[in-house]
C-alpha cells in the first residue's frame, strides 16, 4: 500500500511539473504574440504537443495506481479523487496529496487563462487579415482590368465598408 501511495506522490509530481512546463510555454507564446515568425510558431505548437502528451502518460499512470488504491480499499475507482484519497491515508501523505490537488487545480486555471488570451489574440489579427483581404479584393474590383483580347475592361467600383 505504501508503495503505491509513494507511487502516486511521485506521478503528481511529475504531473505538477509537467503542467508548469506547459503554462510556460503558454506564456512564452503569450509574450511572443503576433511577434513570432510562422518558424518560431510551429515550433512552440510543437512543444505544447509535446508537453500534453507527456500529461497524458502521466494521467494514465496516475489512473492505473488509483485503481489499484480503489480495489484495494473496495472503493469505486471514479469516487477516489485525491481529496478522497487524502480522506484514507495518515496526515503526512495526506497533506502532500492536498497540496497536489491545489497545485494542480491553480496550474489548470492558469493553463486556460492563458490558453484563453492566445487564442482571443489569434482571433483578432485573423479578423484584421480577413478585414485586410477584403478591402484588396474590392480595390481590385475597383480598377479596370485587361480581358483576355488585351483591352481594358471598366468595373463599376464596389468599395465595402469592412472593420477590422
Amino acid at each position: 500500500m505504501d508503495d503505491q501511495l509513494t507511487r502516486l506522490q511521485e506521478i503528481l509530481a511529475e504531473e505538477r511539473r509537467l503542467h508548469a512546463a506547459l503554462r510556460d510555454e503558454l506564456a512564452r507564446e503569450a509574450a511572443l504574440d503576433g511577434r513570432m515568425s510562422s518558424a518560431e510558431l510551429v515550433e512552440i505548437q510543437r512543444r505544447k504537443q509535446q508537453w500534453v502528451a507527456a500529461i497524458k502518460e502521466q494521467e494514465v499512470l496516475r489512473m492505473r495506481v488509483v485503481d489499484e488504491l480503489a480495489h484495494a480499499w473496495n472503493e469505486s475507482d471514479e469516487a477516489l479523487t485525491l481529496r478522497r484519497i487524502a480522506e484514507w491515508v495518515d496526515e503526512a501523505h495526506a497533506q502532500t496529496f492536498r497540496d497536489a490537488h491545489q497545485a494542480l487545480v491553480e496550474l489548470m486555471e492558469e493553463i486556460r487563462e492563458l490558453a484563453r488570451k492566445t487564442a482571443a489574440n489569434a482571433q483578432a489579427r485573423l479578423k484584421a487579415i480577413d478585414a485586410t483581404l477584403s478591402v484588396i479584393n474590392d480595390a481590385v474590383k475597383m480598377h479596370p482590368t485587361y480581358s483576355g483580347q488585351g483591352r481594358l475592361e471598366k468595373r463599376t467600383p464596389t468599395l465595402k465598408h469592412t472593420s477590422a
